[in-house]
């Protein structure tokens, strides 16, 4: 039978169902748990972001309206984020920025812009063209 480490406090931990209490595998419990979760789901090395499409999306942004601009290429709501990159624990975030005027920009899709989200015309490039759409550059 598996114990489960249960906190009660900042310096201990009981053990289910004999309810011990162990300072020395207090410790030992907390940073197991603790660094096995933030490695599944925060990996120190974050994924590459991959092509999600290898042409830009043109689209009006609204003045002050906030967008969240799919970094990781995996968003199925592209050029904006869905939240793919966490539940495909990537370690990557999504690019969060206000537009400050309305108009009509080019976002880009090839994620390898050096001016993200905008498009600065990287996906013509000849790397770009002979990569496959969902693959890393």
């Amino acid at each position: 039978m598996g114990f489960r480490c249960l906190p009660f406090s900042t310096d201990r931990i009981f053990l289910f169902p004999n309810h011990i209490c162990l300072s020395a595998l207090t410790k030992l419990c907390q940073r197991r748990e603790i660094s096995s979760w933030l490695a599944r789901w925060f990996p120190k090395d974050p994924a590459k972001p991959v092509v999600a499409q290898k042409t830009p999306i043109r689209l009006e942004l609204v003045a002050g309206k906030t967008y969240r601009w799919c970094v990781c290429g995996r968003s199925k709501n592209q050029p904006f984020c869905d939240g793919s990159h966490f539940f495909q624990r990537t370690g990557l975030s999504p690019l969060k920025f206000k537009a400050e005027e309305t108009r009509t920009v080019a976002l880009c899709t090839c994620k390898a812009t050096r001016r993200p989200p905008y498009c600065d015309g990287t996906h013509k490039s000849e790397q770009v063209q002979k990569a496959e759409v969902g693959s890393p550059l």
